[in-house]
């Protein structure tokens, strides 16, 4: 059975510290970019985008194996953000 984590452990953890320095940095990110754009157009571009970068990471630095239809899907998310930006120039 697993030993349940201490507190002091997981402030001292440098993994955690790591992720809570990303997480702050893209919240930040997302509050910069909704300065700059209204929501109904941020909002879709960063879930999707997320989703598009994480998929290429995993690629790239984990070497995941992607099915066709996968690779089609991604293409689709990166046309459909293209179109939001299409649609409002």
């Amino acid at each position: 059975m697993a030993q349940p984590l201490s507190f002091l452990s997981l402030i001292s953890n440098v993994k955690v510290w790591l992720g809570g320095t990303f997480y702050a940095v893209a919240f930040f990110g997302y509050i910069y970019v909704l300065r700059m754009l209204p929501l109904s157009l941020a909002q879709p571009v960063i879930t999707a985008g997320g989703t598009a970068v994480t998929t290429v990471v995993a690629v790239l630095f984990f070497k995941e194996q992607l099915l066709l239809s996968n690779w089609f899907g991604l293409v689709l998310i990166v046309a459909g953000i293209g179109f939001l930006f299409l649609g409002r120039s």
